[in-house]
Protein backbone atom coordinates (compact mmCIF):
# COMPACT_ATOMS: atom_id res chain seq x y z
CA UNK A 1 0.00 0.00 0.00
CA UNK A 2 2.67 2.38 0.81
CA UNK A 3 4.51 1.41 -2.41
CA UNK A 4 1.23 2.62 -4.70
CA UNK A 5 0.75 5.58 -2.25
CA UNK A 6 4.74 6.53 -2.97
CA UNK A 7 4.37 6.07 -6.56
CA UNK A 8 0.96 8.07 -6.91
CA UNK A 9 3.05 10.85 -5.04
CA UNK A 10 6.05 10.81 -7.47
CA UNK A 11 3.80 10.67 -10.16
CA UNK A 12 1.73 14.02 -8.73
CA UNK A 13 5.48 15.70 -8.43
CA UNK A 14 6.70 14.67 -11.78
CA UNK A 15 3.08 15.89 -12.78
CA UNK A 16 3.48 19.13 -11.47
CA UNK A 17 7.56 19.44 -12.26
CA UNK A 18 6.36 19.09 -15.79
CA UNK A 19 3.68 21.35 -15.95
CA UNK A 20 6.18 24.24 -14.27
CA UNK A 21 8.23 23.16 -17.07
CA UNK A 22 5.41 23.86 -19.95
CA UNK A 23 4.49 27.35 -18.18
CA UNK A 24 7.82 28.17 -19.03
CA UNK A 25 7.94 27.49 -22.80
CA UNK A 26 7.27 23.46 -22.83
CA UNK A 27 4.25 21.84 -24.69
CA UNK A 28 2.59 18.92 -23.16
CA UNK A 29 1.86 16.48 -25.79
CA UNK A 30 -0.58 13.01 -24.50
CA UNK A 31 -1.22 12.01 -28.03
CA UNK A 32 1.46 8.93 -28.07
CA UNK A 33 3.50 9.21 -24.68
CA UNK A 34 2.16 11.49 -21.52
CA UNK A 35 5.41 10.76 -20.22
CA UNK A 36 7.31 13.19 -23.03
CA UNK A 37 7.19 16.65 -23.51
CA UNK A 38 7.74 18.69 -26.53
CA UNK A 39 9.49 22.29 -26.78
CA UNK A 40 9.00 24.70 -29.70
CA UNK A 41 13.20 24.50 -29.57
CA UNK A 42 13.63 20.65 -28.15
CA UNK A 43 15.36 18.54 -29.69
CA UNK A 44 14.35 15.50 -29.14
CA UNK A 45 18.14 13.75 -29.93
CA UNK A 46 19.76 15.39 -27.20
CA UNK A 47 20.30 13.18 -24.29
CA UNK A 48 21.12 14.23 -20.74
CA UNK A 49 24.62 13.42 -19.59
CA UNK A 50 25.80 13.90 -16.07
CA UNK A 51 28.92 15.50 -16.17
CA UNK A 52 30.24 14.96 -12.91
CA UNK A 53 32.17 11.79 -12.03
CA UNK A 54 31.02 8.85 -9.04
CA UNK A 55 33.03 10.12 -6.02
CA UNK A 56 33.82 8.29 -3.02
CA UNK A 57 33.46 10.84 0.28
CA UNK A 58 34.95 10.26 3.59
CA UNK A 59 34.07 12.41 6.32
CA UNK A 60 33.89 12.38 10.08
CA UNK A 61 30.62 13.18 11.76
CA UNK A 62 29.24 17.08 11.97
CA UNK A 63 31.14 17.52 9.02
CA UNK A 64 29.54 19.06 5.30
CA UNK A 65 29.46 17.02 2.28
CA UNK A 66 28.44 18.26 -1.50
CA UNK A 67 27.16 16.03 -3.96
CA UNK A 68 27.35 16.76 -7.62
CA UNK A 69 24.52 15.58 -10.04
CA UNK A 70 25.61 18.26 -12.54
CA UNK A 71 24.29 17.75 -16.18
CA UNK A 72 24.38 18.56 -19.54
CA UNK A 73 21.07 18.60 -21.83
CA UNK A 74 18.72 17.92 -19.21
CA UNK A 75 16.21 19.72 -21.41
CA UNK A 76 12.48 19.02 -19.63
CA UNK A 77 13.84 16.50 -17.51
CA UNK A 78 14.50 16.40 -13.94
CA UNK A 79 17.03 15.09 -11.29
CA UNK A 80 16.43 12.97 -8.52
CA UNK A 81 18.41 12.50 -5.52
CA UNK A 82 17.96 9.42 -3.24
CA UNK A 83 19.76 7.67 -0.23
CA UNK A 84 20.77 4.02 -0.27
CA UNK A 85 21.09 3.82 3.26
CA UNK A 86 23.78 0.63 4.59
CA UNK A 87 20.76 -1.93 5.26
CA UNK A 88 19.51 -1.30 1.89
CA UNK A 89 16.81 0.46 2.24
CA UNK A 90 15.68 3.31 -0.68
CA UNK A 91 14.92 6.76 0.72
CA UNK A 92 14.26 9.26 -2.39
CA UNK A 93 15.25 12.74 -1.21
CA UNK A 94 14.22 15.33 -3.93
CA UNK A 95 12.74 15.21 -7.09
CA UNK A 96 13.85 18.35 -8.88
CA UNK A 97 13.98 20.92 -6.48
CA UNK A 98 11.14 19.54 -4.62
CA UNK A 99 12.25 17.66 -1.46
CA UNK A 100 10.15 14.74 -0.43
CA UNK A 101 11.49 14.48 3.13
CA UNK A 102 11.58 16.84 6.04
CA UNK A 103 15.74 16.86 5.63
CA UNK A 104 16.60 20.03 7.11
CA UNK A 105 20.49 18.75 7.01
CA UNK A 106 19.66 18.58 2.62
CA UNK A 107 19.86 21.74 0.47
CA UNK A 108 19.78 22.03 -3.19
CA UNK A 109 22.38 24.48 -5.26
CA UNK A 110 21.16 23.68 -8.70
CA UNK A 111 22.14 20.55 -9.30
CA UNK A 112 24.08 19.86 -6.50
CA UNK A 113 22.44 18.54 -3.19
CA UNK A 114 24.66 19.24 0.54
CA UNK A 115 24.69 18.04 3.35
CA UNK A 116 24.96 20.20 6.57
CA UNK A 117 26.16 18.16 10.05
CA UNK A 118 26.94 14.81 8.73
CA UNK A 119 25.58 11.70 10.89
CA UNK A 120 26.25 7.98 11.21
CA UNK A 121 23.09 7.35 9.34
CA UNK A 122 23.81 9.68 6.55
CA UNK A 123 26.41 6.82 5.22
CA UNK A 124 26.04 4.61 1.90
CA UNK A 125 24.94 5.45 -1.43
CA UNK A 126 24.02 8.56 -3.01
CA UNK A 127 22.27 8.29 -6.23
CA UNK A 128 21.63 11.05 -8.95
CA UNK A 129 18.69 9.57 -10.92
CA UNK A 130 17.10 10.76 -14.48
CA UNK A 131 13.89 8.93 -15.84
CA UNK A 132 14.87 9.01 -19.63
CA UNK A 133 14.55 5.29 -21.68
CA UNK A 134 16.45 3.71 -20.42
CA UNK A 135 17.35 5.68 -16.99
CA UNK A 136 20.69 7.44 -16.02
CA UNK A 137 22.18 7.25 -12.92
CA UNK A 138 25.17 8.60 -11.26
CA UNK A 139 26.06 7.03 -8.11
CA UNK A 140 28.32 8.70 -4.71
CA UNK A 141 29.78 6.92 -1.71
CA UNK A 142 29.98 8.69 1.95
CA UNK A 143 31.79 6.47 4.50
CA UNK A 144 30.98 8.58 7.81
CA UNK A 145 33.71 8.21 9.96
CA UNK A 146 33.32 8.52 13.70
CA UNK A 147 34.64 8.18 17.14
CA UNK A 148 35.86 4.16 18.66
CA UNK A 149 33.35 3.54 21.52
CA UNK A 150 34.20 0.47 23.54
CA UNK A 151 31.88 -1.85 25.49
CA UNK A 152 32.35 -4.21 27.96
CA UNK A 153 31.54 -8.15 27.00
CA UNK A 154 32.67 -9.44 30.47
CA UNK A 155 31.14 -9.60 33.34
CA UNK A 156 32.47 -5.81 35.17
CA UNK A 157 33.42 -7.76 38.12
CA UNK A 158 34.77 -11.18 37.41
CA UNK A 159 34.92 -13.64 40.53
CA UNK A 160 37.26 -16.46 40.26
CA UNK A 161 38.65 -19.18 42.52
CA UNK A 162 42.61 -19.41 42.91
CA UNK A 163 43.80 -22.07 39.98
CA UNK A 164 41.22 -21.47 37.78
CA UNK A 165 41.65 -19.52 34.23
CA UNK A 166 39.67 -15.85 33.56
CA UNK A 167 39.27 -14.01 30.07
CA UNK A 168 38.27 -10.21 29.98
CA UNK A 169 36.39 -9.27 26.32
CA UNK A 170 35.61 -6.01 25.12
CA UNK A 171 33.86 -5.02 21.65
CA UNK A 172 34.13 -1.59 19.67
CA UNK A 173 32.80 -0.01 17.09
CA UNK A 174 34.45 3.05 14.90
CA UNK A 175 34.98 3.91 11.27
CA UNK A 176 37.93 3.26 10.62
CA UNK A 177 37.66 -0.24 12.59
CA UNK A 178 39.56 0.54 16.31
CA UNK A 179 42.52 -1.41 17.58
CA UNK A 180 41.95 -2.43 21.45
CA UNK A 181 44.71 -2.62 23.98
CA UNK A 182 44.62 -3.62 27.25
CA UNK A 183 46.27 -2.43 30.17
CA UNK A 184 46.14 -2.74 34.30
CA UNK A 185 45.37 0.03 36.47
CA UNK A 186 48.01 -1.09 38.91
CA UNK A 187 51.01 -1.21 36.77
CA UNK A 188 52.09 -3.97 34.71
CA UNK A 189 49.95 -6.92 32.91
CA UNK A 190 50.73 -10.37 34.29
CA UNK A 191 52.79 -11.13 31.70
CA UNK A 192 55.17 -8.18 32.66
CA UNK A 193 53.99 -6.21 29.53
CA UNK A 194 52.85 -2.85 29.62
CA UNK A 195 50.06 -3.73 27.62
CA UNK A 196 49.13 -6.21 24.75
CA UNK A 197 46.48 -5.84 21.74
CA UNK A 198 43.24 -8.22 21.00
CA UNK A 199 39.73 -8.09 21.99
CA UNK A 200 40.35 -10.23 24.95
CA UNK A 201 42.72 -11.17 27.39
CA UNK A 202 43.84 -14.43 29.12
CA UNK A 203 44.99 -15.32 32.41
CA UNK A 204 45.31 -19.06 33.64
CA UNK A 205 46.37 -20.86 37.10
CA UNK A 206 45.24 -17.03 38.98
CA UNK A 207 46.64 -15.98 41.87
CA UNK A 208 45.81 -12.69 44.37
CA UNK A 209 48.65 -11.04 41.91
CA UNK A 210 46.65 -10.93 39.35
CA UNK A 211 43.95 -9.26 40.96
CA UNK A 212 43.23 -5.76 40.28
CA UNK A 213 41.24 -3.69 38.04
CA UNK A 214 42.33 -4.35 33.67
CA UNK A 215 41.26 -1.57 31.17
CA UNK A 216 40.61 -2.22 27.39
CA UNK A 217 40.94 1.13 25.66
CA UNK A 218 39.72 1.18 21.84
CA UNK A 219 41.10 4.19 19.70
CA UNK A 220 40.62 4.80 15.60
CA UNK A 221 42.62 8.03 15.57
CA UNK A 222 39.19 10.30 15.47
CA UNK A 223 38.25 12.03 18.47
CA UNK A 224 39.38 10.49 21.71
CA UNK A 225 40.34 6.54 22.82
CA UNK A 226 37.50 4.81 24.47
CA UNK A 227 38.22 3.24 27.53
CA UNK A 228 36.34 0.42 29.79
CA UNK A 229 37.31 -1.45 32.78
CA UNK A 230 36.91 -4.59 34.63
CA UNK A 231 38.23 -5.62 38.09
CA UNK A 232 39.25 -9.41 38.51
CA UNK A 233 38.49 -10.63 42.17
CA UNK A 234 40.22 -13.86 43.56
CA UNK A 235 38.83 -16.48 45.75
CA UNK A 236 42.06 -17.70 47.49
CA UNK A 237 42.94 -19.51 50.86
CA UNK A 238 44.48 -17.59 53.65
CA UNK A 239 48.35 -16.39 53.08
CA UNK A 240 50.13 -15.86 56.10
CA UNK A 241 53.59 -13.86 57.15
CA UNK A 242 54.89 -12.89 60.14
CA UNK A 243 57.06 -9.84 60.50
CA UNK A 244 59.28 -11.45 63.74
CA UNK A 245 59.05 -14.93 63.95
CA UNK A 246 60.71 -14.35 67.58
CA UNK A 247 60.56 -11.69 69.76
CA UNK A 248 62.87 -11.06 72.43
CA UNK A 249 61.76 -8.59 75.34
CA UNK A 250 61.28 -8.34 79.10
CA UNK A 251 59.31 -8.23 81.74
CA UNK A 252 57.37 -4.87 82.18
CA UNK A 253 57.88 -3.85 78.69
CA UNK A 254 55.24 -4.02 76.15
CA UNK A 255 55.16 -6.62 73.04
CA UNK A 256 53.62 -6.77 69.63
CA UNK A 257 52.94 -9.71 67.96
CA UNK A 258 51.88 -9.14 64.29
CA UNK A 259 50.57 -11.26 61.44
CA UNK A 260 50.25 -10.31 57.90
CA UNK A 261 47.28 -11.79 55.94
CA UNK A 262 45.55 -12.11 52.65
CA UNK A 263 42.77 -14.16 51.43
CA UNK A 264 39.12 -13.87 49.96
CA UNK A 265 36.48 -13.79 51.55
CA UNK A 266 38.59 -11.88 54.33
CA UNK A 267 40.17 -14.49 56.76
CA UNK A 268 38.81 -14.55 59.75
CA UNK A 269 41.77 -14.39 62.30
CA UNK A 270 41.99 -15.68 65.68
CA UNK A 271 45.13 -16.28 68.08
CA UNK A 272 46.24 -19.01 70.91
CA UNK A 273 48.67 -19.55 73.10
CA UNK A 274 50.54 -22.64 73.81
CA UNK A 275 47.25 -24.36 71.91
CA UNK A 276 45.08 -22.50 74.32
CA UNK A 277 42.63 -19.97 73.16
CA UNK A 278 43.69 -16.13 74.01
CA UNK A 279 40.60 -14.33 75.47
CA UNK A 280 42.25 -10.71 74.85
CA UNK A 281 42.01 -7.90 78.07
CA UNK A 282 43.26 -5.01 79.48
CA UNK A 283 46.63 -6.84 79.54
CA UNK A 284 46.26 -8.29 76.16
CA UNK A 285 44.73 -6.40 72.89
CA UNK A 286 43.67 -7.74 69.52
CA UNK A 287 44.07 -4.88 66.51
CA UNK A 288 43.34 -5.42 63.07
CA UNK A 289 44.16 -3.26 60.28
CA UNK A 290 43.61 -4.16 56.76
CA UNK A 291 46.00 -7.23 56.59
CA UNK A 292 47.69 -6.64 59.67
CA UNK A 293 46.43 -8.05 62.83
CA UNK A 294 48.79 -7.75 66.02
CA UNK A 295 48.22 -9.01 69.23
CA UNK A 296 49.82 -6.07 72.09
CA UNK A 297 50.77 -7.80 75.41
CA UNK A 298 51.30 -4.73 78.21
CA UNK A 299 53.57 -5.38 80.91
CA UNK A 300 54.73 -8.05 79.94
CA UNK A 301 54.54 -10.85 82.97
CA UNK A 302 56.89 -14.07 82.73
CA UNK A 303 53.63 -15.93 82.12
CA UNK A 304 53.78 -14.52 79.11
CA UNK A 305 56.02 -16.25 77.31
CA UNK A 306 55.88 -18.74 75.61
CA UNK A 307 54.45 -20.25 71.65
CA UNK A 308 51.52 -17.68 69.96
CA UNK A 309 49.50 -18.83 67.13
CA UNK A 310 48.11 -16.62 64.25
CA UNK A 311 45.00 -18.42 63.13
CA UNK A 312 43.50 -17.28 59.46
CA UNK A 313 40.01 -19.26 58.24
CA UNK A 314 38.16 -18.90 55.16
CA UNK A 315 35.76 -20.78 52.76
CA UNK A 316 39.03 -21.67 50.56
CA UNK A 317 40.64 -23.00 53.76
CA UNK A 318 42.98 -22.26 56.83
CA UNK A 319 46.68 -21.44 57.24
CA UNK A 320 48.60 -20.08 60.86
CA UNK A 321 52.21 -19.53 61.67
CA UNK A 322 53.67 -19.43 65.47
CA UNK A 323 55.25 -16.61 66.77
CA UNK A 324 57.84 -17.29 69.84
CA UNK A 325 57.68 -14.47 72.13
CA UNK A 326 61.03 -14.81 74.68
CA UNK A 327 63.30 -13.37 77.18
CA UNK A 328 66.41 -15.48 76.31
CA UNK A 329 69.31 -13.91 75.17
CA UNK A 330 69.39 -12.88 71.45
CA UNK A 331 72.91 -14.84 69.41
CA UNK A 332 75.83 -13.39 70.19
CA UNK A 333 77.36 -10.98 67.48
CA UNK A 334 81.15 -10.77 66.92
CA UNK A 335 82.49 -7.58 67.38
CA UNK A 336 86.37 -7.98 67.35
CA UNK A 337 88.89 -7.49 64.49
CA UNK A 338 89.96 -10.94 63.11
CA UNK A 339 93.58 -9.60 62.97
CA UNK A 340 95.19 -10.08 66.83
CA UNK A 341 98.08 -7.52 67.75
CA UNK A 342 99.66 -10.32 70.17
CA UNK A 343 101.60 -13.37 69.59
CA UNK A 344 99.97 -15.65 72.29
CA UNK A 345 96.49 -14.09 73.31
CA UNK A 346 93.69 -12.50 71.61
CA UNK A 347 90.98 -10.71 72.75
CA UNK A 348 87.35 -11.61 71.48
CA UNK A 349 84.73 -9.20 71.95
CA UNK A 350 80.91 -9.39 71.11
CA UNK A 351 77.52 -7.97 71.62
CA UNK A 352 73.71 -9.43 72.78
CA UNK A 353 70.75 -7.99 73.43
CA UNK A 354 69.12 -9.42 76.59
CA UNK A 355 66.08 -7.78 78.88
CA UNK A 356 67.99 -9.75 81.91
CA UNK A 357 71.36 -10.01 83.46
CA UNK A 358 73.85 -12.54 81.93
CA UNK A 359 74.72 -14.81 84.06
CA UNK A 360 77.20 -16.60 82.00
CA UNK A 361 78.61 -17.67 78.62
CA UNK A 362 80.16 -20.35 77.09
CA UNK A 363 83.16 -19.73 75.19
CA UNK A 364 84.54 -22.94 72.18
CA UNK A 365 87.58 -22.13 70.09
CA UNK A 366 89.87 -24.53 68.19
CA UNK A 367 92.74 -23.89 65.26
CA UNK A 368 91.31 -23.84 62.30
CA UNK A 369 93.06 -24.76 59.19
CA UNK A 370 91.03 -23.26 55.71
CA UNK A 371 93.63 -24.07 53.66
CA UNK A 372 95.02 -26.95 54.15
CA UNK A 373 93.56 -30.24 53.82
CA UNK A 374 95.90 -32.74 55.02
CA UNK A 375 95.82 -31.43 58.48
CA UNK A 376 92.27 -31.42 60.47
CA UNK A 377 91.49 -28.67 62.75
CA UNK A 378 92.25 -28.38 66.32
CA UNK A 379 89.93 -30.24 68.94
CA UNK A 380 87.34 -27.29 70.57
CA UNK A 381 88.59 -26.05 73.89
CA UNK A 382 85.17 -25.57 75.63
CA UNK A 383 84.55 -23.36 78.85
CA UNK A 384 81.75 -22.32 81.10
CA UNK A 385 82.38 -18.32 82.30
CA UNK A 386 81.31 -15.80 84.23
CA UNK A 387 80.82 -12.44 83.08
CA UNK A 388 82.41 -9.34 84.67
CA UNK A 389 79.20 -6.85 85.73
CA UNK A 390 79.95 -3.37 84.65
CA UNK A 391 77.67 -0.74 84.28
CA UNK A 392 79.74 0.68 81.09
CA UNK A 393 78.83 -2.74 79.54
CA UNK A 394 75.24 -1.91 79.01
CA UNK A 395 73.57 0.30 75.83
CA UNK A 396 69.46 -0.55 77.19
CA UNK A 397 69.13 -4.19 76.52
CA UNK A 398 72.82 -4.76 74.54
CA UNK A 399 75.28 -6.27 76.28
CA UNK A 400 78.86 -5.54 75.29
CA UNK A 401 81.21 -8.35 76.44
CA UNK A 402 84.62 -9.80 75.57
CA UNK A 403 87.26 -12.36 77.07
CA UNK A 404 91.17 -12.58 76.55
CA UNK A 405 91.84 -16.09 75.46
CA UNK A 406 95.76 -17.21 76.19
CA UNK A 407 97.94 -19.73 75.49
CA UNK A 408 97.34 -19.53 71.94
CA UNK A 409 100.43 -20.59 69.01
CA UNK A 410 101.94 -17.21 67.16
CA UNK A 411 100.85 -16.56 63.53
CA UNK A 412 97.79 -19.32 63.96
CA UNK A 413 94.35 -19.02 62.51
CA UNK A 414 91.70 -20.06 64.91
CA UNK A 415 87.74 -20.07 65.01
CA UNK A 416 85.66 -19.33 68.16
CA UNK A 417 81.71 -19.11 69.10
CA UNK A 418 80.08 -18.30 72.07
CA UNK A 419 76.17 -18.31 73.75
CA UNK A 420 74.78 -16.63 76.18
CA UNK A 421 72.95 -17.37 79.39
CA UNK A 422 70.39 -15.01 81.68
CA UNK A 423 67.62 -16.44 84.22
CA UNK A 424 65.32 -17.48 81.18
CA UNK A 425 68.24 -19.99 79.43
CA UNK A 426 70.67 -20.20 76.82
CA UNK A 427 70.55 -18.26 73.44
CA UNK A 428 71.41 -19.78 70.30
CA UNK A 429 75.00 -20.29 69.89
CA UNK A 430 77.00 -17.61 67.29
CA UNK A 431 78.28 -18.59 63.80
CA UNK A 432 82.13 -19.72 63.82
CA UNK A 433 84.12 -16.50 63.80
CA UNK A 434 87.68 -16.56 62.39
CA UNK A 435 90.32 -15.13 64.23
CA UNK A 436 94.72 -14.81 64.05
CA UNK A 437 97.56 -14.12 66.23
CA UNK A 438 99.59 -11.52 65.44
CA UNK A 439 101.25 -12.70 62.26
CA UNK A 440 105.37 -12.33 61.57
CA UNK A 441 107.19 -12.16 58.23
CA UNK A 442 110.52 -13.83 57.26
CA UNK A 443 113.10 -11.29 56.28
CA UNK A 444 115.92 -13.89 55.03
CA UNK A 445 118.17 -16.89 55.87
CA UNK A 446 120.70 -17.15 58.36
CA UNK A 447 124.44 -17.20 57.30
CA UNK A 448 124.70 -20.52 57.92
CA UNK A 449 121.42 -21.76 56.00
CA UNK A 450 119.55 -23.47 59.10
CA UNK A 451 116.85 -21.22 60.03
CA UNK A 452 115.11 -17.94 59.04
CA UNK A 453 115.43 -14.52 60.83
CA UNK A 454 112.24 -13.25 61.33
CA UNK A 455 110.72 -9.99 62.51
CA UNK A 456 107.39 -8.18 63.57
CA UNK A 457 105.82 -6.09 61.55
CA UNK A 458 106.45 -3.06 63.38
CA UNK A 459 110.32 -3.77 63.81
CA UNK A 460 110.21 -4.47 60.43
CA UNK A 461 108.57 -1.02 59.45
CA UNK A 462 111.34 0.36 61.60
CA UNK A 463 114.30 -0.99 59.90
CA UNK A 464 113.04 -0.14 56.70
CA UNK A 465 112.59 3.57 57.78
CA UNK A 466 115.90 3.20 58.61
CA UNK A 467 117.22 1.82 55.45
CA UNK A 468 115.34 4.68 53.23
CA UNK A 469 116.79 7.85 55.34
Amino acid sequence: MKRVISKLMLLALLATVHAQNYEDGYQYDDSENPKEYVEDSYDPDSTPVFKANSQHFSVEVGGDITFPCDVENLGGHVVMFKHILLNGEHQLLFVGSIPLKPAAKFTRNENSFILSGVTRRNAGKYVCRIETSPAIELMHTLDVQFPAMVKRVSDEIQRVVQGSSVTLECVSEGNPPAAISWSRQQGHLPSGAQSEEGLSITMENVDRHVEGTYICTASNGIGDPSSASMTIEVEYPPEVTTSQAMLHTGEGDQAKLICIVHGRPNPLVSWSKDGKPINPDHHIIEHDSFHRHTLTINKVREGDFGVYTCTAENSQGQREKTLKLTGLPKVPKMTSSPAGGEKITYTLTWETESYTPITQYRLRYRKFKPNVTSQAPGQWIDRLHSPKLSKENFTGPIHHMSHAIEDLEPATDYEASVSVENKFGWSETSKPFQFYTRKEVAIGQSASGCGTVTLSMALLKLVLGAFLS
